[in-house]
């Protein structure tokens, strides 16, 4: 059995407006990685149909030593994340005045926004 592709990130979703699939004709807003409107069941079928058309494959890790089929070129698996480094937060300082004022300072203002 091929693989579901995982087009979960919010780039394979325009929100502004339908298109026919690439390969079906129906109305889509799902976009493939190229940016092509395209039903991710079409996608897969089409993968799954065309078997000699150029793959992508997961990069083996330590951990997952084999390779993975994802998909063709044109509609490919967004595929595991292999950058796993965490952002580390510093301290940030700054000599300009802060940007935000405190709310309530004044008698007038008091009360205005209840949480």
């Amino acid at each position: 059995m091929d693989p579901l592709l995982d087009w979960g990130d919010a780039a394979h979703f325009d929100r502004t407006r339908n298109r026919p699939c690439a390969l079906c004709g129906k109305s889509t807003p799902i976009r493939s990685h190229a940016g092509e409107p395209a039903h991710k069941v079409c996608a897969e079928t089409w993968n799954a149909a065309n078997p000699v058309e150029s793959r992508r494959y997961t990069v083996p890790t330590k951990t997952r030593p084999e390779q993975r089929d994802v998909g063709t070129w044109r509609f490919h698996n967004d595929g595991p994340v292999t950058d796993r480094r965490v952002p580390v937060l510093g301290r940030h300082t700054t000599t300009d005045s802060p940007s935000v004022a405190d709310i309530g300072d004044e008698r007038e203002q008091r009360g205005l926004f209840a949480a």
